[in-house]
């Protein structure tokens, strides 16, 4: 009888636990199976990860630790149950595949590519060491195995044991597949041979990503053609069963399939053509076991996609009509269950030992201390408000822009940058920084370039940026948490932080309450001056945006500067040269998030008379309260420094006062602004009670009646919530 998945994955945990004893104990893997259902049906083990980006251990190296209990991750944890699996099925009734990004993602497989690299070393890929030792039988390349060149891929293609795929990856020269099409691999169930092919495509987004290291070399065909054409083909050739590696996410809800627009996600549609049993989906990072689609002739096939990371691998068991070799689901929906290395699972110690030495040694380069920090710099809201930390980012790229354009015709084009917050835990801690930390705030491998930009192409750019934000109501708190991360109506998924930019070089809002489009106010050039349709800049902007990544309006921009310098790189080797890291050399609050349109920017000198009028005033009320001074309208309003850590998880709250009026803390404010722990939480101080208790009898004679009592509470409490209003607004103000 067919073992249910959810059974079979069971058994393979115990016998991960138990060994082989427990093996013999339930009969998996040896004994005879019952007869009469033995000359029917078989069964056949798939497992399948993706999207594996590097991870073979459970080692944060941006952290310099583990991952914390209940996130474990990595290979090193999957091979632990893939292990198990085969050991209770039988090895040669699984099948194992991966559905790509494999070697590109953490430091280590930078390290491998970049800094030692395997081209030139002939040191073999620790990620292909992982997959020779776990006993891969076929992988797909994803988009980003061509984020180094064709060269490293062709050389991590030698090393490992099994067929790196990719039907739809075909040479500019000659029209040939790049890759091997597909594999045909052969398997045994119930003492049968059977024929397993396993197609691979890729998603064609690569071809704009990774432009400038595969224009004219290759180029990609629509995935879902590809699938039509080779599956009758495999068929042709003895394949009794069809698996495809589809390195694309599922359809986005709404989308029609087009084979003109290479679109990017179409696993869904590569699923539903004719004679695909299963396909494994990935590229999205989405953790989605199961999915059936059925086709119009009622038959169906099985997309599963495992988690990313390896935090887990899809088990899917086949039952195999032992009489014509094909998948026979009969009553049973298909499913796949998922193996989580989470908890309980042991890392295999021979994947440990296999790449101790270059784990090691990778340990050794990203702990490299390269200056210093004069000041904590935090990612942590770099989602909703400008930071110093993304500020130090466009530092480093419009410096290497101007320089490189220096003696050009574009030497007095003012240089302008682009952003984005690809973590919201990367920190640089006051102190010693090492490479670490730099790689921790920029972690992806992309490469400097320079466009010429126009005020009306400039504004578009902007506009497309703020459709993260959800639409608020016009004057409300703009909550970062639920505000951010506004669903793409074309790919119908929310849009990720690092599709988020913020620009520097010049000064902007973006009115959220406004609609998608109409949101870029108060746009001005650094000297203030309102930036018009025909005004030209230079936008340094990193590779993966300029190529279009994002989907940014970015086409009609002509290139004036591509030297293919590593934008992480020249981070770290500015740390280098400089020495120090002091954010008051470079951080501009350039743009904010606000809820209401905004007047024209104060200089410093206005802004600082307001905050010291407004404070000025709080204080002269506040000090002629009944209690001497200490008022609990100060206390309320020195409660905004209380709320810093409150500030820093988004709560967006108000302190309220004892006397019954609430002051907007600056973690409340509309221009998202206030949870910046350096500059948003200490400008409640004209009722702070250290300062007034010195001074009781400041605001003139203390008050004799209950009347008089009550009536100077209420004015003083008045006029602090308006001292306060005036300081929210003077900071508020353009720097």
């Amino acid at each position: 009888m067919r073992l249910r998945s959810f059974a079979s994955s069971t058994l393979a945990l115990t016998l991960i636990v138990a060994g082989p004893a427990a093996a013999s104990a339930t009969g998996l893997g040896g004994g005879p199976p019952d007869e009469e259902q033995a000359a029917a049906t078989g069964e056949l083990t798939l497992l399948a990860t993706t999207d594996v980006h590097g991870h073979v251990l459970n080692w944060d190296y941006f952290a310099n630790a583990p991952y914390p209990d209940g996130e474990e991750l990595g290979m090193s944890r999957a091979s632990t149950l893939i292990k198990g699996v085969k050991e209770a099925k039988g090895e040669d009734s699984v099948l194992l595949v991966d559905n790509g990004d494999t070697i590109q993602g953490t430091p280590l497989t930078y390290y491998y590519a970049q800094q030692e690299r395997i081209t030139e070393t002939g040191e073999t890929h620790p990620m292909a060491k992982t997959y020779n030792h776990v006993g891969y039988d076929a992988q797909v390349a994803g988009n980003h195995e061509f984020n180094y060149g064709l060269d490293l891929l062709a050389k991590y293609k030698e090393q490992v044991n099994f067929p790196v795929l990719g039907a739809n990856v075909i040479n500019d020269d000659d029209d040939q597949p790049h890759l091997d099409p597909y594999t045909l691999v052969k398997k045994n169930v119930s003492g049968q041979e059977i024929t397993i092919g396993v197609l691979g495509v890729t998603t064609p987004g690569s071809r704009i990503w990774d432009k400038n290291k595969l224009s004219g070399k290759v180029h990609f065909d629509d995935p879902v053609e590809t699938a039509k054409k080779y599956v009758p083909e495999m068929k042709d050739a003895g394949a009794d069963i069809v698996v495809v590696l589809s390195h694309s996410g599922k359809d986005p809800e709404g989308q029609t399939w087009d084979p003109s627009k290479l679109q990017e996600n179409v696993s869904t549609s590569v699923a539903k053509v004719p004679g695909v049993d299963v396909l494994v989906a990935g590229h999205t990072h989405q953790d989605e076991p199961s999915q059936v689609v059925s086709r119009e002739d009622g038959t169906k096939a099985l997309i599963t996609q495992p988690n990313y990371w390896a935090r887990s691998v899809s088990e899917v068991d086949l039952p195999i009509n032992l009489e014509d070799m094909g998948i026979d689901w009969g009553s049973t929906e298909p499913e796949a269950t998922p193996l989580v290395t989470q908890g309980d699972v042991t890392e295999d110690p021979e994947i440990k030992d296999l790449i101790d030495s270059q784990h090691k040694k990778t340990v050794d380069y990203v702990n490299t201390k390269i200056g210093s920090v004069t000041e904590t710099m935090s990612a942590e809201t770099s989602y909703y408000e400008d930071t110093a930390i993304l500020d130090f980012i466009s530092k480093v790229q419009s410096e290497t822009v101007e320089t490189a354009l220096a003696d050009t015709e574009y030497k007095d084009v003012p240089v302008i940058s682009q952003a984005s917050p690809f973590s919201r835990t990367a920190e640089f801690p006051a102190g010693d920084i090492t490479i670490r930390d730099v790689a921790g705030l920029y972690v992806f491998d992309n490469t400097l370039g320079g466009v010429e930009i126009n005020g009306s192409q400039l504004r578009d750019y902007l506009e497309f940026s703020a459709r993260y934000f959800k639409q608020t109501e016009e004057g409300a708190d703009f909550d970062p948490v639920n505000g951010t991360n506004a669903i793409d109506e074309g790919l119908d998924r929310p849009i990720p932080d690092y599709n988020y930019d913020a620009l520097s070089g010049i000064d902007y809002d973006i009115n959220v309450s406004k609609p998608v489009g109409e949101r870029i106010e108060n746009l001005t050039d650094k000297e203030g001056n309102t930036v018009g349709d025909d005004d030209t800049f230079i936008l340094a902007i990193n590779n993966y945006r300029q190529s279009g990544g994002g989907d940014y309006p970015v086409g009609d921009l002509k290139e004036v500067y591509n030297e293919q310098v590593e934008i992480r790189q020249s981070l770290i080797d500015w740390v280098k040269d400089n020495e120090i890291v002091d954010p008051t050399d470079f951080y501009d609050e350039n743009w904010q998030v606000v809820t209401t349109t905004q007047g024209p920017g104060d200089d410093d000198e206005a802004s600082s008379e307001a905050v010291a009028e407004a404070e000025a005033d709080a204080q002269a009320e506040a000090d002629g309260t009944s209690d001497g001074g200490n008022a609990d309208g100060a206390d309320g309003a020195d409660s905004a420094n209380g709320d810093e850590d409150a500030a820093a998880n988004d709560d967006g709250a108000n302190s309220t006062v004892a006397a019954g009026a609430t002051v907007d803390a600056d973690d409340g404010t509309t221009s998202a602004n206030g949870s910046d722990s350096d500059s948003g939480m200490d400008n409640a101080k004209g009722s702070d009670s250290s300062d007034s208790s010195g001074n009781a009898n400041a605001g003139g004679d203390l008050p004799r009646t209950g009347a008089e009592l009550g009536a100077s509470i209420g004015i003083a409490a008045a006029i602090i919530a308006l001292g306060a209003g005036m300081v929210w607004f003077a900071r508020r103000r353009r720097i």
